[in-house]
């Protein structure tokens, strides 16, 4: 009976650890109109679904977003 109060205590504590790190911080950091622009045009190239790969908005859309996601190589 201890144990498993214990082991029960412990799921819990786990839960909401994850939920406290779900929640993010307040870095004050907010979206830049630039990143909620981007935003709307990957929404509506995925609804364009595999018509996206030929749509010129896309793919520039597509590159913008690979930029901030991958870090340019470093120059030797």
């Amino acid at each position: 009976m201890r144990g498993r109060f214990i082991a029960m205590t412990c799921v819990a504590l786990g839960l909401a650890g994850c939920a406290v790190s779900l929640r993010g911080t307040d870095s004050g950091a907010s979206p830049t109109s630039s990143d909620t622009a981007l935003d709307g045009r990957l929404v509506r190239c995925s609804a364009l679904g595999v018509g996206a790969q030929d749509d010129p908005d896309c793919i520039s859309a597509f590159a913008e977003a690979r930029r901030r996601i991958v870090p340019a190589a470093p120059e030797k």
